[in-house]
């Protein structure tokens, strides 16, 4: 399942997290905690439920007099989520989804799944069309432009029809579909995935 890279300029390579900035409640902490570290966590968790590794920023090393050390050290794991890369806030399962998968949060393999039961707006000549259209990209391949919010469809389109993921497979006669390929956070589904994915819930 291909992705495409748009976003990868949003995401740092590992171990160049910025430099946390200290608050009132991290120098509080620190002073209960003498000769610690203070682990900064991701604000898409909870750091008093469970973290994962990779949702840890990184860490200030704390002295023995409980004052934090500003000499912070990254995680080289650390996976931003898309609240820390300020993704705008999605409007449903499927954006929500890919935005996780795009920060590997969540596997690629989720997404088949999740796109069968949801709307997509397609291309269409006119209201009553109940073909879809597909489109060259710039390999050459034909892709299905698909988009999860009637928002993101192009302004030049003449018409976006409403169709159910689940529905559009047959459809789709082997192309693979592109969701929201014009936004700052899309995915390239081939179909057999899409079928699979069908198959499976028989």
């Amino acid at each position: 399942m291909a992705q495409r890279d748009e976003a990868d300029r949003l995401i740092p390579k590992p171990g160049s997290a910025r430099k946390p900035k200290i608050t009132r409640e991290m120098r509080a902490n620190a002073r209960a905690n003498p000769n610690s570290w203070l682990y900064v966590i991701d604000e898409a968790f909870d750091p008093n439920g469970r973290v994962p590794s990779w949702a840890v920023v990184g860490a200030y090393p704390v002295n023995a007099d409980g004052d934090i050390v500003e000499d912070f050290h990254p995680n080289d794991r650390y996976r931003p989520s898309p609240k820390a890369l300020g993704f705008p806030e999605p409007n449903n399962d499927l954006e929500r989804l890919l935005q996780l998968v795009r920060t590997k949060h969540r596997p690629p393999e989720d997404l088949p799944r999740v796109i069968l039961d949801a709307t997509l707006f397609v291309y269409a000549m006119s209201p009553v069309q109940r073909t879809v259209i597909g489109f060259h990209d710039t390999e050459g391949r034909v892709l299905v432009p698909a988009y999860t919010s009637k928002s993101l469809v192009p302004k030049d389109w003449p018409h976006a029809r409403a169709v159910l993921g689940r529905d559009l497979v047959e459809l789709l006669a082997g192309h693979p579909v592109a969701v929201n390929p014009h936004d700052i956070v899309t995915a390239v589904v081939p179909a057999e995935h899409l079928v699979r994915a069908l198959a499976e819930e028989r």
